[in-house]
């Protein structure tokens, strides 16, 4: 049996003394890897363990049907909402098969790369491996529906991988069943014009 490992991040918060929209927690079958740097809150520890009886069943089918599900800690003076990480659920790259298409990034820039997944309308995640860290790019026929780099989600994501020059890259034909209605993060042609545009704004 595989390691049980669900991946959250924060939506909302309202008022919580310790955690903050965007942060990221982990509950694994043995921890609860709370936000790096932040105090240990023991009321949410407690909240996100009493999910593993739920979770752990689900964890066979990709957690399918609990992608948009909420959950929310109130047990002191503050609120917070937080749901399953899509962009993280399925980032086990030992499940993807064999890649598709590999290449080197200096070959072929991020910008270029990415034009060709979107005009040729692929499905499937695009894994990038930079000096500076590791970034991936989520496609439905060439639609852009997820991305991410360190610690940047969606349109930043995309607007930082725009800028690296070097690395190595690996397509997979494959998309997560509760992706399959994930909303686009943007049209794409609008967001690659707007992360060129940051580019030449910062070389000049």
């Amino acid at each position: 049996m595989s390691k049980f490992t669900a991946p959250f991040i924060i939506i909302d918060e309202q008022g919580c003394p310790f955690y903050n929209t965007e942060d990221r927690m982990t509950l694994t079958d043995k921890a609860v890897i709370l936000p790096a740097g932040k105090p240990s809150c023991l009321i949410l520890v407690r909240q996100i363990t009493e999910l593993l009886f739920e979770l752990l069943p689900a964890q066979a089918v990709n957690f399918s049907g609990l992608e948009k599900k909420i959950y929310s800690c109130g047990g002191c003076t503050g609120l917070i909402k937080f749901r399953l990480n899509q962009l993280l659920v399925t980032d086990n790259e030992a499940d993807f098969g064999e890649p598709v298409v590999s290449g080197r990034v200096d070959a072929i820039l991020p910008a270029e790369l990415l034009q060709v997944f979107h005009m040729h309308q692929k499905t499937g995640k695009l894994l990038l491996d930079f000096e500076s860290g590791t970034g991936r790019v989520t496609f439905r026929e060439g639609a852009l529906i997820a991305a991410r780099y360190e610690d940047l989600d969606n349109r930043e994501a995309i607007y930082a991988m725009l800028a690296e020059k070097s690395g190595y890259f690996r397509f997979f034909a494959i998309l997560p069943e509760f992706m399959d209605k994930s909303e686009e993060v943007g049209d794409f042609m609008m967001i690659l014009m707007e992360g060129l545009k940051r580019m030449d704004e910062v070389d000049y």
